[in-house]
């Protein structure tokens, strides 16, 4: 033994005195640290107060035997891996045996021949200390496995299981915590694991890992997700590791859940729709089945956003969503996005949500277009009740677009984009209907894509132009004021109908813009009229449906005209019914908002709406403005007459001035002049025209008998020319 090495601590314990001190000389001198006593229990004591390395213990001694002695050490703390070696003066078999069944370690027979028995007791001790390290690695191997979650098996060849190294709760037979598990491993694991268990320990067996997943549900209970990893250990054995991945699964349930479902209403979103049509139209292909695409669109939804707030009206979209998932019997929208194999004569019906107010559902199978038309009509039947809400009752009507396979597309962008076409059509012909896709639509939807196209460049280019047509006292037949009109001039088209790119413009949102460029045009010319010398009249100026419900806009219009150093007074505001009865009661603080602002208001194209007498009453309104449709036949319809006697009368009565729209003969004018309206427009006196002939118009100064027969000339002739 080095002198560097620490002395081992030897206790040596012998009845014989010479024995004790011979022992005591020999393994001194060879380097340890020897203590000696004369009895058994004097060993035991001297273990209890300080264990040495390792043990000598004769057999035959007074107060404890060695085998006595023994047993108690193992007892002591510490004493379990003490190495002792018992010496004694037998050597049959059934002492050496007594003295392994008290636990020694090790026996020598006297007598001892002490140079090859120092050799012999280093080999005990590092036996020892490898036993030590042993079990120390154990214990480390052992806590590890109580800290992995995966449970842990040594499987042979047939699937039996070997050894345990950790269990795992939660399997389909139970694994005791001390390691007891059942005999095979299928035992583990549900029938449906069964298959993929076998051929992933045949495939690890031939030497590649392989892993398969399952779970396991239980009635009441919370489902469990597991994935089972094979792992050869070259012996025809092999590592089964089993892990639970319930949390990973409700986690990828829920991202997965966030991807391709709408938050708010729980239904398929657009990527769960492409994903589902696509496999839909692949199907259809391989079994020769037609597929429907209807595109759903909820008619003026936008108003009761922002009328009411998101709150309401996402409460609104969620119960439509309901009434429509279930008005058409869809399947369990947390099934994959996968169409099922349809017998014949059998319909799948999907729904999805794919933007704010608009949804799609799709038909597969036997879907034709006569059961589309049917799907659309049980779409208008589910919507028609009131919905309640805060207080409101709302109605909400579906405009309907409809797309077959493979009449009208072949792939999801084309069908989804024709159903979209088709719905738009349904809304221009006055919603709450369905339209089926036909070629002439697509034509028409690029005609009107070129337009907003167009619409934005001619707006941002100055082709945008603002006429003027005159109002004339029916009486005098001067000039009492004027409506500004909004003209485009295309460069290569000729003038576009205004009723065209208005209701263009209102959809890209560049009706604001419009509006507010349209003021301060007007304003411009009153200013320079005003430079001029001529004192201008009122001039009326359309509001927007846009622009009217939202106080920040008609704030700005105030501003425009304060800009200009002008006084609202010389302004009418003029609205349509259908745009006041949105929201009559939003739409009366509007024009409360405006009547303090100092502008005049009027309604236009009276008679065309549907606005209540009570809330006409309320209205703070100067002008009716009775609808051209009423005025032309007033001379050879009796019923338009009436209406428009009707009009007049109604104005007379709540103090409103009254002006005709779209007079055109002598002879309607003497009908208004004889039932007192109060001033006309149209060609019979005057088209719309621009500024400069306007304000020209202005500074002619002629009799009044003159002037009636003049300006009718002149409306005849430029009618003529």
């Amino acid at each position: 033994m080095s002198g560097t090495e620490e002395r081992v601590r030897v206790l040596v314990a012998d009845d014989d005195t010479f024995q004790r001190q011979l022992a005591r000389a020999m393994l001194s001198n060879a380097g340890f640290e020897v203590q000696a006593v004369a009895s058994g229990n004097a060993a035991v004591a001297a273990c209890a107060q300080s264990m040495p390395d390792i043990v000598l213990l004769d057999v035959e001694m007074p107060d404890g035997s060695g085998f006595e002695a023994c047993a108690a050490i193992r007892a002591l703390p510490g004493g379990l891996n003490v190495p002792i070696v018992m010496v004694t003066g037998l050597d049959d078999e059934r002492s050496i045996n007594l003295a392994y069944d008290a636990g020694a370690t090790d026996f020598v027979v006297k007598p001892v021949n002490w140079p090859l028995f120092i050799h012999r007791l280093r080999y005990v001790l590092r036996g020892a200390r490898m036993r030590e390290q042993l079990w120390l690695s154990e214990q480390k191997n052992a806590a590890l496995l109580r800290v992995i979650p995966d449970g842990i098996f040594l499987v042979d060849a047939d699937g039996t299981i070997v050894h345990c190294f950790s269990p795992i709760e939660g399997l389909a037979a139970d694994v005791q915590p001390d390691g007891t598990c059942p005999r095979r491993l299928l035992d583990l694991l549900p029938r449906s694991a069964h298959a993929p268990a076998l051929e992933c320990l045949e495939a690890t067996l031939r030497g590649s890992p392989a892993a398969f997943e399952f779970r396991i549900e239980q009635r009441g209970r919370r489902t469990r997700h597991f994935e089972c990893r094979y792992l050869p250990n070259g012996s025809g054995q092999v590592l089964s590791i089993f892990r639970d991945i319930t949390a990973r699964k409700e986690t990828e349930a829920r991202i997965h859940r966030l991807a391709y479902f709408d938050a708010l209403t729980g239904l398929p979103n657009r990527e769960w729709l492409g994903e589902y049509l696509s496999q839909a139209l692949a199907e259809a292909r391989d079994r020769g089945y037609g597929i429907a695409v209807l595109y759903v669109d909820l008619d003026q939804f936008k108003r009761i956003n922002d009328t009411l707030g998101h709150e309401t009206g996402d409460a609104l979209l969620r119960m439509a969503a309901k009434r429509l998932a279930e008005s058409l019997g869809c399947g369990d929208p947390d099934t994959p996005a996968s169409p099922r194999s349809l017998s014949a004569g059998r319909m799948e019906v999907r729904i999805a949500r794919v933007g704010g107010d608009e949804f799609v559902v799709v038909l597969a199978g036997c879907a034709d277009e006569m059961r589309a038309q049917r799907v659309a009509e049980t779409i208008r039947s589910a919507l028609a009740s009131p919905f309640v809400y805060g207080g409101y009752e709302f109605v909400v009507t579906p405009s309907v677009g409809i797309a077959l396979f493979p009449e009208h597309g072949s792939d999801v962008q084309t069908l989804l984009k024709n159903a979209d076409g088709a719905m738009y059509e349904a809304k221009a012909s006055g919603r709450n209907q369905y339209r089926v896709y036909t070629s002439a639509m697509n034509a028409r939807a690029l005609k009107r894509l070129s337009l907003e196209l167009e619409l934005r460049r001619a707006f941002e280019s100055s082709q945008l132009d603002v006429y003027y047509q005159p109002k004339y006292d029916a009486k005098t037949l001067t000039i009492v004021g004027a409506e500004a009109l909004l003209r485009w001039f295309h460069p290569d088209r000729g003038q576009i109908p205004t009723s065209d790119f208005i209701a263009v413009a209102e959809e890209i949102g560049l009706i604001g813009e419009i509006g507010r460029w349209t003021m301060q045009r007007v304003c411009s010319d009153l200013s320079r009229w005003r430079a001029q010398g001529i004192e201008p009249p009122f001039i009326a100026v359309n509001v927007s449906a846009r622009d009217f419900l939202r106080p920040d806009a008609l704030l700005r219009l105030a501003d425009v005209v304060e800009a200009a150093s002008l006084s609202p007074a010389h302004f009418e505001l003029e609205l349509t019914e259908s745009v006041l009865m949105q929201d009559a009661e939003a739409g009366r603080r509007a024009l409360l908002t405006l009547k303090e602002l100092g502008f005049a208001l009027a309604i236009d194209d009276f008679g065309t709406g549907y606005c209540s007498l009570g809330y006409l009453k309320r209205f703070p309104l100067d002008t009716l403005k009775i609808d051209r449709s009423f005025v032309a036949d007033i001379d050879t319809d009796q019923d338009d007459a009436a209406i428009v006697r009707a009009i007049i009368a109604l104005a007379r009565n709540l103090e409103l001035r009254i002006v005709a729209e779209g007079v055109t003969t002598r002879e309607q004018l003497e009908f208004l002049r004889a039932e007192g309206c109060d001033a006309i427009q149209g060609f019979l006196m005057s088209p719309a025209v621009s500024a400069t002939s306007f304000s020209r118009l202005m500074r002619e100064a002629v009799s009044a008998g003159p002037r009636e027969t003049r300006l009718i000339r002149r409306a005849t002739a430029q009618r003529a020319g």
